[in-house]
């Protein structure tokens, strides 16, 4: 039983947390959900009884080896390993997994760094334009901005003339992001606002989605986001709460659905008053 008070509290991380500590499996997706959010709940994991300091420290490099581990020779990852199949989109959620982990300290190989980000340059090179979908050239274009590696005038282009192509509101908020850290804040709440806006639309229950995604993760991923990056006209509260009544109405979730949530809870209990 997980008692949560706050002002973050209904999102229920602790128990969030101990649910990602016990999923089994270990594809490269898998992996960097369960770790991703420790590098911000460190703490509450602690109090969770999840691990010493030392120990949580030691899951978080044990889990940047394993995806190293599947990292191809171009600088892709395997879903298993090296030798399966990869995607840019799960490229670029590792990738991301990996700039955020180095960023928080954690040492990440400047090779495995280097070939990781090569990779997502050279797939957007030779990426062909879309009229829907679009979600893995937002993750590449977040993940480079988050390197210094975009190039604004792509951003902008995308901002400009394919913001309403790209499917997902969690693409759309990652446009968003990837001009808010090249100080396009204009652009970037224009962008954050169709995102907010798209999570209205209906969801097709029982589909599959090729990022891994739910209308449930969008919205984590989307408040995640936006509160880290505080574009204008975007209402915190009111996301969390459409948050909270989705994830309550859930029977079950995902581990993109869990990562995201924590991840949007720690970003939110930076900004937040005490309890």
């Amino acid at each position: 039983l997980t008692f949560a008070v706050g002002p973050i509290a209904r999102l229920d991380v602790p128990g969030l947390l101990l649910s990602l500590d016990r999923y089994p499996y270990g594809c490269a997706e898998q992996v960097s959900s369960r770790a991703f959010p420790l590098l911000y709940l460190n703490e509450v994991a602690q109090l969770l009884g999840l691990g010493t300091d030392e120990a949580l420290d030691q899951r978080i490099r044990d889990a940047i080896a394993n995806v190293l581990a599947k990292q191809t020779s171009v600088g892709s990852f395997g879903l298993w390993g090296p030798l399966s199949s990869t995607d840019l989109w799960l490229d670029a959620y590792v990738t991301e997994f990996l700039l955020r982990a180095e960023a928080e300290g954690y040492a990440v190989p400047d090779t495995a760094m280097t070939m990781a980000l090569d990779n997502l340059s050279n797939q957007l090179a030779y990426a062909s334009d879309f009229s829907s979908g679009g979600e893995a050239i937002a993750y590449a274009l977040y993940d480079l901005a988050r390197a210094g590696r975009a190039a604004i005038g792509d951003l902008r282009y995308y901002l400009e003339a394919r913001l309403e192509a790209f499917t997902t509101p969690f693409g759309k908020a990652q446009l968003g992001a990837a001009l808010a850290l090249y100080g396009d804040r204009t652009r970037a709440a224009t962008a954050f606002k169709a995102a907010v806006e798209a999570l209205d639309a209906a969801e097709t229950r029982h589909s599959y989605r090729v990022d891994y995604g739910s209308k449930l993760r969008d919205t984590a991923a989307v408040l995640a986001l936006a509160a880290e990056f505080k574009p204008s006209g975007v209402d915190l509260a009111a996301l969390t709460e459409r948050l909270a009544d989705q994830r309550e109405l859930a029977r079950y979730t995902s581990t993109q659905e869990d990562a995201w949530t924590l991840v949007a809870a720690a970003a939110l209990a930076r900004e937040a008053e005490s309890g």
